[in-house]
This record gives structure tokens, sequence and C-alpha cells, in this order.
């Protein structure tokens, strides 16, 4: 982005991609700068708890964590759970 004498790179939702030297040249020169992507370390708020439910009831798990951008998959056994029926995975929030 050009603004009168002033020049912008902007790169939004940065990633460890896009990490690496960058560089303007102009007819007047260069500048140069390095780009380091650091991760975020995501916080566990809230962690599951066992449950004990009845055999017709219905068990809910909860997880809460820092990112509300961050997908987590439900593993049962180590194996992924697949929604169907009568198993939902929902995302609401962190």
């Amino acid at each position: 982005k050009k603004d009168g004498q002033r020049h912008h790179l902007i790169i939004n939702e940065a990633t460890l991609e896009d990490a690496g030297r960058y560089a303007l040249r102009t007819s007047g020169g260069q500048a140069l700068a390095e780009l380091i992507v650091q991760e975020k370390k995501l916080e566990v708020y809230q962690s599951i708890a066992d449950l004990t439910v009845g055999s017709k009831d219905q068990a809910v798990f909860k997880c809460e964590v820092s990112d509300e951008n961050v997908r987590g998959v439900w593993l049962k056994n180590g194996k992924e759970l697949v929604p169907d029926g009568r198993i939902k995975v929902s995302h609401i929030g962190r």
C-alpha cells in the first residue's frame, strides 16, 4: 500500500510460511527486514472432565481453549470421533 512517500506491506493473519527476509527496492535504494512468525501457545482454560451417566442419558464433554479459531479433534480410545446421528460435535466461541 502506498501512502504518499510511505510504502506499506501488510500481511493479514501471518502464518509460519510468511517468515523470511523481505526487501523493498526503489530507484533510490533498498530496505531489508526479517519477519519472524511465532506460534501462539494454546492454553486450555477448561479441560474435559470425567462423566458418569445412565445408559439412556446424554453425555456432554466441554473444553475451553484460549483461541476461538482453533478447531479441536475429539478422540475415543485414540481414534477420531466422526459425527453421526448420535454424536454431535460443535464449536462455539472458545
